[in-house]
């Protein structure tokens, strides 16, 4: 499934509570993510270069820590592990499947439990094959299949992984602190989550039926909030808020312009910039989803 990298995704059902990050399916962290929770998967776990990780590491599925990563807890996957060179392990490593170790990855080699094989890799060799093949083709004077061989390079740069279409993605630079989430760009949250923590986000949030956060928000721009949802906190933001059915917020809302609907349960104090609406029940649906597909919240079944 393609997805936008700059955007935060959070599927239905996600789980992001004091201790844990809880995902349905695969769940990836880009790089230089800061995560001070744990992260558990019925998927599989994705973790870019200098992710660092302060709790447990827990996946039914694969799980794949790139270059530079930092754990202080454990890491538990049902399937296959792979390591990172230079990455740092503090806990356990329970294996259900094959270990594949990179170079200079710090952890105790007493502490892996693994049931299947373990790879621990050198690519200097790599290195070495490479240089000899080059010298090779080089002094047959193959020019053309020089310039073939740096395009495969070029063009295997970058390993393209299919991921779940229940996915969870975190951009770079997100960071999980204990107390609050922030997040650099835009930001999706599905039906039927729920959040622990204060959400500051760099960009646009999207948050959709059904979803409660028990925390303060502030973003940089607009902010939607679905049916049903629930907000235990102040909300901020620096462009518009529309909030759609019977959602219920404990704390003050505070934008340039505030657009809500009659049913919608507010305890704190409203103050928009530029305008105060409220809307009629059901007003305005068709025209706010086709606004909403035209700006990329939304997919073409929403429309229709």
């Amino acid at each position: 499934m393609v997805f936008d990298r700059s955007l935060c995704h959070l599927p239905e059902a996600t789980v992001i509570e004091e201790k844990n990050v809880r995902c349905k399916g695969d769940v990836i962290f880009a790089d230089k993510s800061q995560i001070k929770r744990g992260v558990m998967s019925e998927g599989r776990v994705f973790m870019g270069e200098f992710v660092e990780v302060e709790g447990d590491i827990i996946a039914i599925g694969d799980i794949r820590i790139d270059k530079g990563g930092k754990i202080k807890g454990d890491v538990t996957g049902d399937a296959d592990i792979y390591i990172g060179e230079r990455s740092i392990i503090a806990g356990e490593v329970i294996v259900g499947k094959n270990l594949d170790i990179g170079e200079g990855v710090e952890l105790d080699p007493s502490a892996i439990d693994s049931r299947g094989r373990i790879n621990i890799r050198n690519p200097i060799s790599v290195i070495v094959y490479i240089l000899l093949y080059l010298l090779e083709l080089l002094r047959r004077d193959d020019s053309k299949e020089v310039a073939n061989f740096f395009k495969e390079l070029e063009d295997g740069e970058e390993e393209k992984i299919l991921v779940s279409r229940n996915f969870t993605y975190f951009p770079r630079g997100s960071s999980i602190g204990p107390d609050k989430i922030e997040i650099p760009g835009d930001m999706k949250i599905g039906n039927d989550c729920q959040i622990v923590g204060d959400l500051k986000v760099g960009g646009s949030l999207d948050i959709e039926g059904e979803t409660q956060i028990f925390g303060d928000i502030e973003t940089a721009s607009d902010l939607f909030l679905g049916e049903n949802v629930v907000i235990n906190g102040n909300i901020k933001a620096f462009g518009d808020i529309t909030i759609h059915h019977a959602a219920r917020i404990s704390g003050d809302v505070r934008a340039r312009n505030i657009s809500f609907t009659s049913d919608t349960v507010i305890d704190g104090t409203l103050k928009g910039e530029e305008g105060i609406r409220v809307k009629p029940e059901g007003g305005g649906e068709i025209e706010e989803r086709m606004e909403r597909f035209e700006k990329g919240i939304d997919g073409v079944e929403g429309v229709i």
